[in-house]
């Protein structure tokens, strides 16, 4: 048998192995069936009845709904906007219901949007207070019935965001995840019986924030998937508010998802968290009332990079900008996989010499799938360390596989600092490299904003598994 070659971290390759690599077979990507996008987006603007909003404003919000759907990556032909009389309450769940049944397959990504009234009812099924959406011929589309849609989306769905911008929307369709001011209009509407009393004075239907009261009900979130993403504009006791330009919740969530310094952490992914704290910046120095933006579910699910597809970005530096918390980028990526499919790495030897020590780890897989390793490596670039020009066939069994292989080792080789590996598992072949480099046998790529995109989008093309993130000292 043949002595491994060793191939430093960062991957310095020998001009003997450059040559080995320039002979070996690509990984061919022809022909390959990928997940879709979808987005439904759904506007009310309840006109010529005594609950009309803003014309203009619900338009607006609708337009804003599509920007944020084509910026998660939902081509044009997958967005649906259905507005005004299409959303009666046969209609609005005959939309949701083929979206459910007939548009979204296997691994595609959803995204809904709800721009409308909000109204909350006294409780069904011992729970003190009912929400719904209020549809076009003001009826109340219930959060039972939202739960349901929701949870079936995400049984087959790999990723799920739902935006909804409506009075007392920190209430809707929680369960399925856990449990103005200056001309605004309150995005409320009465509906028949609507809700009596109950404890604490609180009574359904009467937002605290409309009548400047101190009260919180208390959202208990523990989400059922880690693929599910639901953001309201108010708490489930408040009212939302819509104006003339666009509603304040949506106008601050399009904002911050094109904002560079909504990144906070500086890994070039925004986040729910993230797009959480600066909407509700944003709704604070409005005009509008006041209202708390809610998040339930996967909080740290990636919604948008901070470079653009053209490599741009906010600022002046764009898409070309540094990435200070590159392993935070691998992370984020890793809270996008499928909690189902178990891939676990096991480092050895997790402190390494330089120049003379060998890397020595094992990736478990619960599946057969195929298998890629990345790295961010100490001189701050990221690589796809499997497969590789030396190693194309990384299609694996259900198991625990040893690396590297016979055919390669993986040399410390500085400079001194810690580096990043994860697995990464899916059902079809993915093309990293499609918007980054080669280096002698292997995809690379500085820890840029554009280079996080490049990875996040081929990452999140189809619902994956993903190994936690493991650490490697590297040691003079």
């Amino acid at each position: 048998m043949n002595k491994p070659e060793a191939l430093p971290l960062p991957l310095a390759l020998s001009s003997r192995l450059r040559a080995a690599f320039a002979i070996a077979a690509g990984l061919s990507l022809g022909g390959l069936a990928h997940a879709e996008n979808h987005a439904l987006i759904m506007t009310i603007d309840y006109a010529g009845t005594s609950a009309q909003l803003p014309p203009t404003g619900i338009e607006a919000d609708g337009r804003l709904a599509s920007q944020i759907a084509e910026g998660m990556g939902v081509p044009r032909q997958n967005i649906r906007w259905l507005r005004n009389k299409e959303l009666s309450a046969q209609g609005m769940a005959q939309a949701i219901q083929q979206l459910a049944n007939e548009r979204v397959r296997e691994g595609d990504k959803v995204f809904l949007f709800y721009s409308g009234h909000g109204a909350q009812v006294d409780g069904r099924d011992g729970s003190k207070c009912t929400e719904g959406l209020v549809s076009a011929d003001v009826k109340i589309v219930a959060d039972s019935y939202l739960q349901s849609v929701l949870q079936a989306l995400s049984a087959k769905a790999s990723q799920v965001v739902m935006l909804n911008d409506s009075c007392f929307s920190g209430g809707h369709a929680t369960k399925s995840l856990t449990r103005s001011a200056d001309g605004s209009t309150p995005k409320f509407a009465v509906v028949p019986k609507a809700g009596s009393a109950n404890d604490e004075g609180y009574q359904c239907g009467n937002a605290v924030n409309a009548k400047s009261l101190s009260r919180t009900l208390g959202v208990v979130a523990s989400a059922k998937s880690a693929r599910m993403l639901y953001i309201a504009a108010a708490a489930d006791n408040e009212v939302a508010w819509a104006a003339d330009k666009g509603s304040a919740a949506t106008v601050a969530w399009a904002r911050c998802l094109q904002d560079r310094s909504a990144d906070r952490d500086r890994n070039g992914i925004i986040d729910g968290e993230e797009l959480k704290l600066c909407s509700q910046a944003v709704v604070n120095g409005g005009k509008s009332g006041k209202q708390t933006i809610t998040l339930l579910g996967e909080g740290r699910l990636p919604m948008s990079f901070v470079a653009d597809a053209s490599g741009g970005g906010g600022g002046a530096s764009g898409g070309a900008a540094p990435v200070a918390n590159g392993a935070g980028a691998l992370e984020s990526l890793r809270r996008a996989a499928d909690p189902t499919i178990r891939v676990g790495i096991q480092v050895n030897n997790p402190r390494l010499k330089i120049n003379q020590d060998l890397l020595d780890f094992s990736v478990s897989v619960d599946r057969p799938g195929y298998l890629y390793l990345l790295h961010l490596g100490t001189d701050g670039k990221y690589y796809q360390l499997f497969p590789n020009d030396r190693d194309t066939n990384n299609k694996v069994a259900a198991g625990t596989h040893r690396f590297p292989r016979e055919s390669w080792a993986l040399q410390a080789h500085g400079p001194a600092g810690k580096s990043y590996f994860m697995a990464y598992l899916s059902n079809s072949p993915r093309d990293f490299g499609k918007e980054l480099s080669k280096d002698g046998g292997f995809v690379t790529g500085s820890a840029t904003a554009a280079t996080v995109r490049s990875l996040g989008v081929v990452a999140m093309d189809s619902r994956f598994g993903a190994s936690t993130v493991a650490e490697i000292s590297e040691v003079n």
